[in-house]
């Protein structure tokens, strides 16, 4: 369990500093983990960038 919880932090990491590590992604058993926090961090960034268009009156 705890090998799951850090990749996925791993994951969420990777994705708000904007890289993905091909080997965390595709590890046997932990892979999945990595790629779901990466995923989840990835939607976090994309409905930040919503908000602050929408804070800027540019929403489209």
């Amino acid at each position: 369990m705890e090998d799951a919880l850090l990749a996925y932090n791993a994951g969420r990491v990777d994705a708000l500093d904007g890289r993905r590590d091909a080997d965390l992604a595709e590890h046997p058993e932990t892979g999945a983990d990595y790629r779901r926090g990466f995923l989840d961090a990835r939607i976090e960034v994309v409905s930040m960038h919503a908000e602050l268009r929408k804070l800027l009156g540019q929403e489209s």
